[in-house]
C-alpha cells in the first residue's frame, strides 16, 4: 500500500510563486514515485488539473485570524487530527498552514515535518514602515525558539547565517537541534532545453544588451532602485525588462519613474506565458535584482539553469550560490554591472558556472530524492519504536 503523504502550503498551482511552485514540484515527484498524494491549500479561481487530491481551507491569515475565522479554523484543525496520513509536511512559518497546525501538533497521528522559506520575524524593510513592523514582530521573535522543539523534523533550504532570513538555521544549531535536513530549491525543469520564441522580435525589443528582471511589481523586490541605478549608469547599448505576474498601483509608480524611457530602453511587461518568460531568460545577458528579501530565489536558480549571469543584493542565501555576483550597496552595483557588461567572457564563464551547479545540486529530481529518503527514515525510526512496544 503506498504511503500517504499531505503537503500543506498557503498556495499551490497554477499560482506562481515560489511558495507554491515548491509545493507542487514536491507533490509531483513524489506522486511520481508511487506515493498517495494530498494538498491542502487556499481554494484558487484557476482550474489546477493536478494529478492527485486538493482539499481547500478558505484561511486568510493575519494578527486577527483566529477572532474572525474561528469555524473554518477548527475544520482545519480536526482535519489534521482525524486524518491517517503517514508524513505531513508544512511549508512555511509564519502562515496559517503551519501557526494553526502547532496548538494540535500532539495530536496528530504522522510524522509532522515544516519546510522552511526563512523566517521574517527579524526582517527590516527600509523607511519607517519596516521599523514599525520589525517592533511588531518582537513577541514571535523572542519565542520563537520553543517552535524548533515542536515539529518531528524541520527542512531548510540552506545551512547560510543570514539573521533577517535564515535566523531558524541559525537558532537550530545554537541550540544543538540535530533533526533537520538541508534540501535546495530547483530551477524549472522546461528551462533546460532552449525555447524557440523569440523574446525581442515578439516584444519589439531592439538588438541590444538585455538586464533582465523577473519578480512580482512590489517595493520588496527593490524595481524602483532598479531603475534609478540605470538611468544613472546608462549604460550604452543595454536595456533593462520587467517581467510581473500583474501590473498594479506599485507598477504605475514604476513607469512614472522611468518617464520617456518607457518602451525605449526600460520595458514593463505582465501575464507572460512560461515560454514567453523562458525565452525572456534565453535573451538576457544579465539577470539582475535588488530585491531588500529572499532566501533561495527560484528566479536566480532559472537564470543560472539557462547559463545567465546574475548580479543580486546580498540577502538570504543568495551569496552561496554559483553562477553571479553580490552586491551591498548602489555604488557595488553599478561596479559589478559595469564590469559584467565590459567583459563578455567572464560574464559567459559566470554562467556556465551557474549551469554546472543547477545540474549538480539545483533540480527537483534530487529535491525528490532527497524528501524520499526523508520520508523512508521517518517511516524505519516509527517502525523501530512499534517493534520495541
Amino acid at each position: 500500500m503506498a504511503t500517504k503523504i499531505l503537503i500543506a502550503a498557503f498556495g499551490f498551482y497554477p499560482e506562481t510563486h515560489g511558495i507554491a511552485q515548491a509545493a507542487y514540484q514536491q507533490a509531483l515527484g513524489l506522486h511520481r514515485l508511487g506515493y498517495e498524494i494530498t494538498i491542502v491549500t487556499q481554494p484558487s479561481d484557476q482550474p489546477r488539473n493536478a494529478p492527485f487530491e486538493i482539499i481547500t481551507f478558505p484561511i486568510h491569515y493575519n494578527r486577527f485570524t483566529k477572532y474572525t475565522q474561528r469555524r473554518t479554523i477548527k475544520a482545519y484543525q480536526r482535519f489534521l487530527i482525524e486524518s491517517n496520513f503517514e508524513v505531513l509536511f508544512f511549508h512555511c512559518w509564519e502562515t496559517w498552514i503551519s501557526e494553526l497546525a502547532i496548538p494540535v501538533l500532539d495530536q496528530i497521528k504522522g510524522k509532522n515535518i515544516l519546510i522552511s522559506h526563512g523566517t521574517t520575524i527579524h526582517l527590516r524593510y527600509p523607511g519607517l514602515k519596516g521599523w514599525l513592523r520589525w517592533l511588531l514582530d518582537r513577541p514571535k521573535a523572542w519565542h520563537f525558539s520553543q517552535k524548533l522543539t515542536l515539529f518531528d523534523h524541520y527542512v531548510f533550504l540552506s545551512e547560510k547565517h543570514d539573521k533577517q532570513r535564515m535566523w531558524d538555521v541559525m537558532e537550530a544549531k545554537r541550540l544543538g537541534i540535530s533533526n533537520f535536513s538541508i534540501i535546495p530549491n530547483g530551477a524549472n525543469p522546461a528551462f533546460s532545453q532552449p525555447t524557440a520564441f523569440d523574446f525581442k522580435e515578439n516584444f519589439g525589443i531592439p538588438n541590444a544588451k538585455i538586464l533582465l528582471c523577473v519578480g512580482n511589481y512590489s517595493r520588496e523586490k527593490g524595481q524602483r532602485e532598479l531603475i534609478k541605478l540605470f538611468i544613472k549608469l546608462s549604460p550604452e547599448n543595454t536595456i533593462l525588462v520587467f517581467i510581473g505576474s500583474h501590473f498594479n498601483a506599485y507598477s504605475q509608480n514604476l513607469e512614472q519613474a522611468v518617464g520617456n524611457r518607457l518602451n525605449k530602453t526600460v520595458y514593463l511587461l505582465e501575464q507572460l506565458t512560461m515560454e514567453e518568460i523562458q525565452a525572456a531568460y534565453d535573451a538576457a545577458d544579465v539577470f539582475v535584482s535588488a530585491t531588500y528579501t529572499e532566501v533561495q530565489p527560484l528566479v536566480l536558480l532559472d537564470a543560472m539553469a539557462v547559463g545567465v549571469p546574475f548580479l543580486c543584493r546580498d540577502v538570504g542565501a543568495v551569496s552561496e550560490l554559483e553562477g553571479g555576483l553580490c552586491f551591498t550597496n548602489q555604488m557595488e552595483f553599478m561596479k559589478k554591472l559595469q564590469w559584467l557588461l565590459n567583459h563578455p567572457l567572464n560574464c559567459k564563464h559566470l554562467g556556465q558556472k551557474g549551469q554546472t551547479a543547477v545540474k549538480r545540486i539545483y533540480t527537483w529530481e534530487k529535491s525528490t530524492e532527497q524528501y524520499h529518503l526523508l520520508i523512508q527514515n521517518l517511516n524505519e525510526s516509527v517502525s523501530k519504536v512499534n517493534e520495541r512496544i
